[in-house]
């Protein structure tokens, strides 16, 4: 996990650094929409080893990376197809998963919270930045302008658009949780068999 921490700690600012060169100094080259906010911020959670923050990120980092590499049109229509900056993204994207996905198993956070209080308030803390960020920079960060870009969403104005976009979000996040718990358990219960398995082995070594 401290390796692709560090990995898309080096794209961020290898991204920032390659935007800044040809286009010059602006804060829209951070960039302060979901995942990149995410990849701002991960990184430094996952290195410094304090579990308890984990759950504020993991699964709205899993959210965002997943659903770039299910859907990466995006990412390839900003840069017309295969470009350095294009596949800095999709491996930012791709780390952001396997972090998550370690930070879910290392910790086994999810097994103990009860509600998904913690990833709502990590999704509002970085809203208030893409809020703030889309008015200072009049860029629409995180639909916080306006939605669209998004069919379902495109016929609201801010922020009534949220009304409809917010419990598919916490669908989402549930939705997650709860899979992170599944494959959490089959895996303890796989390695219960094995361990189970290799005791009686051990016994019957002995007998013998």
């Amino acid at each position: 996990m401290k390796k692709s921490s560090i990995l898309m700690i080096v794209l961020e600012i290898f991204r920032i650094g390659w935007l800044t060169f040809y286009n010059g100094f602006s804060l829209k080259n951070i960039r302060f929409d979901w995942c990149n906010q995410i990849s701002l911020t991960l990184p430094f959670i996952a290195l410094s080893g304090k579990k308890k923050m984990y759950p504020y990120l993991d699964i709205l980092s899993f959210m965002g990376g997943a659903g770039v590499i299910l859907y990466p049109i995006w990412v390839f229509y900003d840069y017309a197809g295969i470009h350095i900056m294009s596949v800095q993204s999709m491996v930012s994207h791709t780390l952001m998963v396997i972090i998550a996905i370690t930070m879910s198993f290392v910790s086994n956070h999810w097994e103990h919270e009860k509600d998904i209080k913690k990833p709502f308030a990590g999704f509002v803390a970085i809203a208030a930045v893409a809020f703030v960020m889309s008015r200072v920079l009049n860029t629409n960060y995180l639909i916080m302008l306006n939605a669209n870009c998004i069919p379902l969403l495109r016929n609201f104005s801010f922020p009534w658009y949220w009304i409809v976009a917010l419990p598919w979000l916490v669908l989402f996040i549930n939705v997650v949780k709860l899979t992170f718990k599944e494959i959490r358990n089959r895996i303890h219960k796989k390695k219960s068999i094995v361990h189970e398995y290799m005791e009686t082995d051990e016994v019957i070594e002995s007998l013998i």
